[in-house]
């Protein structure tokens, strides 16, 4: 029975161990992530030639930067980033940060809206199932900041 027990809490660990993981450092795990959770995942480079990755939420284009690179590689972490040419003052903007915690707005140099999400990975990897989670706030939140910034003030 012992015996049993052993192989069946080791098979737990392979298989906890197995689990697909994401990194900031390897932007092929966030690309495979994005596709496996059903979402549009485009791999290219910025002007600097730092990786990103394009991509769709409720409709809407988004870029994934990958921040804290060393030469263009080992990044740090990621941030989901969404623009739109509606105008958004910066009252209107606190409107929307002092109700939603996890992503912020803003009013770009045009003084046109967007909308910002970090996820810190501190040299480590997540597991799917966080980075999964991550991305469905990320879509509902895209949602919700499209009406927000057609809402009339």
């Amino acid at each position: 029975m012992k015996m049993l027990v052993l192989a069946a809490l080791a098979s737990l660990s392979l298989a906890a161990q197995a689990e697909a993981q994401v990194r900031s450092s390897d932007p092929q795990s966030v690309a495979r992530a994005l596709k496996d959770a059903g979402y549009k995942s485009e791999l290219t480079k910025d002007g600097e030639g730092d990786p990103i990755i394009r991509s769709v939420a409720s409709g809407y284009k988004f870029t994934i930067f990958f921040l804290n690179c060393e030469a263009h590689r080992n990044c740090g972490d990621i941030q989901f980033y969404i623009g739109w040419t509606n105008k958004l003052s910066p009252e209107r903007a606190n409107v929307w940060n002092s109700k939603h915690r996890f992503a912020r707005a803003y009013s770009d140099g045009q003084g046109e809206a967007a909308l910002e999400y970090d996820v810190n990975f501190e040299d480590q990897a997540i597991p799917d199932a966080l980075f999964r989670k991550d991305l469905e706030l990320w879509d509902m939140l895209v949602g919700r900041f499209a009406t927000f910034v057609d809402e009339k003030p």
